[in-house]
C-alpha cells in the first residue's frame, strides 16, 4: 500500500472531495457592470455619452450636486454659494483644506481653470451653451477659497450647471488620473475594461466619520453585447446592470425576481430622424423628402408606437410623442397636439404633398422610388426590433426601407463626421429633467443639432423660432415665462417632427442581493447615483 506515503490514489481524492462539504464562495473584491461602449472622451469637460458620463459621475469632483431624488441642489466642493440678485454674479465658497487625489491642493485657482476650460470654445463642452454667452463669462478667485463666477446674462438653474463641471488640477486635463472625487481611473484599456480605485483624499465622511466611499474598487467592463451583461450577472461576475434590456429583465424575472426593478417610463427618449444637412453626400431627391414637412409626419404618422412599446419592449416603454416624457411633470406639455397615428392618415399627408402610390411602390413627385437606410448600432436588440417594425410600417405606404447596423464607434463617425446616412434611429439618455440642459440640441447652431448640426444661421423660421424660445427658456427666471417657452419649443418639434420620438423605454435595472445601500433613481447613473453610501452586504463599515 505504498500509496499511504505518497500520493493519494485519484479514486480517492474524488471520494474526500464528495464527502467535504462546499465552500462558500468568497465575496467579490471589487464592484463590476459594464458601459456599452468606451467612452468618447475622458476629458470630463467633453462629456457627450453616457459612459464618459458615468464615469465623470464616479471621478469628477463638483462644485453643487444635484439630488437625483429631490431634485435640489446641494453643496458639494462648495460649502456654500449664493447668486446675486440680478442673477449675474454666482460666488462659491470652497470647504477648507481639500486636497486632490495626488495630495496637491484644491483652491480657488484650480476651480478658475476648470471652469475657464469648459467655457473655452475650443474644448467644445455640450454644457458650455448652456452659460447662453459661455465667451463672455469671467471668473475671478479673491482668495484661495472664493470663485466669483459674473455672467453677461442671467441663467435660470445655474447652479445645475455646476453639477456637470467636473474640478480638476490646473494644467493639462489628467483624464480622470487625478481627481477630486470618488473615485480615480487607475487603469483603462480602451475596448476592455477601466478600473478605478478609491480616492484617498476625498473629502466626504459618514456619520461616525469613516472615510467614504465605502467601496475600494469599481471594475467597468467595455461591453458592447448587451446578452453578456444578463449572463455575468447570473453567475455573480457583475453586481449591477445599468439599463437592462426589456429580454433580459423578463429573463431575470423569472430566475431571480427579487434582483430586478422596473422604475418606470424614464426620461430617456428613442427616435428616428432623416438626415438634413447641407453637406450630407445623399441625391437632391432624397434631400428634397427630409426637408419636407409633410413628409416627415408621414412617417411618424404612419409609425404604429404601441406595437413598439408592446413587442421591441416587452410592455416595458411608453409610446412617445415629444422629447419630455411623461414622468417629467413640471415640464410635460399634457395639452401636446400630435399629428393623428394611421396608415391611412399618412397616405393622405403624402398625397397632399405630391407623392404617389404606383403598383407597390411611393413615387416622390419627380417620379423618383422612396428608398432610404434606417442606421442604428448593432446588438441593441430593442432598436433593431422597432426598426423592423417601422420597416413593415412604412413598407404599407410604398417606402422600401433597409435597415443597416454599425458598432458603436463606425456609427457616430457617420454621424458626427462624414454625414453619410440617410435616417439613423438611437436614443437620447443622461437626460436631465431641467430641458434647459437640451440647448446642446435644440440650438441650430450646436454640434448636437443632429439633423442639421452646426448652423451658421437656422435654416428655418420654425428652427429661428427654436432658437428665440430657447435663450428665453434659459435665461427667464419667471417659471410660468420658462414653462410656456418650452411648451412652445414641444409643439413646435410636434409639427416639424425633425426628431421622430418612437418610446419612452423604461427604467429597468438589476441589482445583487450582495449590495446594500443601493439607492435607485430614474436620473443617471440611476443604479449608482449615491455610489458613495454603496457596501457589500456584511462589511463593517
Amino acid at each position: 500500500m505504498s500509496a499511504l506515503h505518497g500520493k493519494h490514489p485519484a479514486s480517492l481524492l474524488l471520494f474526500f472531495a464528495i464527502l467535504a462539504p462546499a465552500r462558500a464562495a468568497a465575496p467579490p473584491t471589487e464592484l463590476a457592470w459594464s458601459l456599452k461602449s468606451d467612452p468618447r472622451s475622458l476629458d470630463p469637460a467633453k462629456v457627450d455619452d453616457q459612459a464618459a458620463e458615468t464615469v465623470r459621475f464616479l471621478t469628477g469632483g463638483v462644485l453643487l450636486r444635484l439630488n437625483r431624488h429631490t431634485l435640489q441642489i446641494e453643496p458639494s466642493l462648495a460649502s456654500s454659494w449664493n447668486t446675486s440678485r440680478d442673477g449675474l454674479l454666482v460666488t462659491f465658497h470652497l470647504r477648507p483644506g481639500l486636497l486632490f487625489s495626488d495630495g496637491s491642493p484644491l483652491t480657488s485657482a484650480a476651480v478658475a481653470a476648470s471652469v475657464k476650460h469648459v467655457l473655452d470654445p475650443a474644448t467644445g463642452a455640450p454644457v458650455a451653451a448652456q452659460f447662453l454667452s459661455p465667451q463672455a463669462v469671467t471668473v475671478e478667485t479673491p482668495d484661495p477659497l472664493t470663485v466669483r463666477i459674473h455672467l453677461p446674462r442671467r441663467v435660470v438653474s445655474v447652479g445645475k450647471l455646476f453639477d456637470e463641471i467636473a474640478i480638476e488640477p490646473s494644467g493639462p486635463t489628467t483624464e480622470g488620473r487625478v481627481t477630486s472625487g470618488s473615485f480615480t481611473i487607475a487603469e483603462y484599456r480602451r475596448g476592455q475594461f477601466i478600473r478605478l480605485e478609491r480616492n484617498p483624499r476625498y473629502w466626504k465622511h459618514d456619520p461616525s466619520g469613516a472615510a467614504l466611499p465605502y467601496l475600494r474598487t469599481i471594475r467597468l467592463d467595455i461591453l458592447p453585447n448587451r446578452e453578456t451583461d444578463q449572463l455575468r450577472f447570473s453567475r455573480g461576475q457583475y453586481q449591477l446592470i445599468d439599463g437592462l434590456s426589456a429580454d433580459d429583465f423578463r429573463h431575470l424575472a423569472q430566475t431571480n425576481p427579487s434582483s430586478v426593478h422596473d422604475l418606470g417610463p424614464s426620461l430617456n427618449t428613442e427616435q428616428i430622424w432623416f438626415n438634413q444637412s447641407v453637406s450630407a453626400p445623399l441625391p437632391a431627391w432624397e434631400k428634397a423628402w427630409f426637408a419636407n414637412r409633410a413628409f416627415r409626419v408621414a412617417v411618424s404618422q404612419a409609425i404604429h408606437r404601441a406595437d413598439l412599446a408592446r413587442i421591441a419592449y416587452d410592455g416595458h416603454a411608453t409610446p412617445a410623442g415629444g422629447f419630455i416624457s411623461p414622468s417629467n411633470r413640471d415640464w410635460y406639455d399634457t395639452h401636446l397636439r400630435l399629428p393623428p397615428e394611421g396608415t391611412s392618415v399618412a397616405q393622405q399627408t403624402l398625397t397632399g404633398a405630391g407623392f404617389k402610390r404606383v403598383g407597390a411602390s411611393l413615387l416622390d413627385p419627380q417620379g423618383h422610388p422612396v428608398k432610404f437606410s434606417i442606421l442604428t448600432n448593432a446588438g441593441n436588440r430593442s432598436r433593431e426590433k422597432m426598426a423592423m417594425l417601422i420597416q413593415q410600417d412604412l413598407a404599407a405606404l410604398g417606402m422600401q426601407v433597409n435597415l443597416v447596423t454599425l458598432d458603436f464607434p463606425a456609427l457616430i463617425e457617420r454621424l458626427m463626421h462624414t454625414q453619410a446616412y440617410e435616417c439613423a434611429l438611437l436614443g437620447l439618455s443622461s437626460v436631465d429633467p431641467d430641458p434647459g440642459s437640451m440647448m446642446n440640441i435644440w440650438l441650430s447652431s450646436s454640434p448636437n443639432h443632429q439633423w442639421n448640426p452646426s448652423e451658421k444661421t437656422p435654416a428655418t423660421p420654425w428652427e429661428a423660432e427654436i432658437d428665440q424660445q430657447m435663450r428665453l427658456l434659459g435665461a427667464s427666471p419667471d417659471d410660468e415665462v420658462r414653462k410656456q417657452a418650452i411648451d412652445t419649443v414641444q409643439q413646435i418639434v410636434a409639427d416639424q417632427q425633425p426628431f421622430i420620438y418612437l418610446v419612452y423605454p423604461n427604467m429597468l435595472y438589476a441589482v445583487s442581493p450582495q449590495l446594500t445601500g443601493v439607492d435607485m433613481t430614474l436620473l443617471q447613473p440611476g443604479v449608482v447615483s449615491n455610489i458613495d453610501w454603496i457596501h457589500w452586504k456584511g462589511d463593517s463599515i
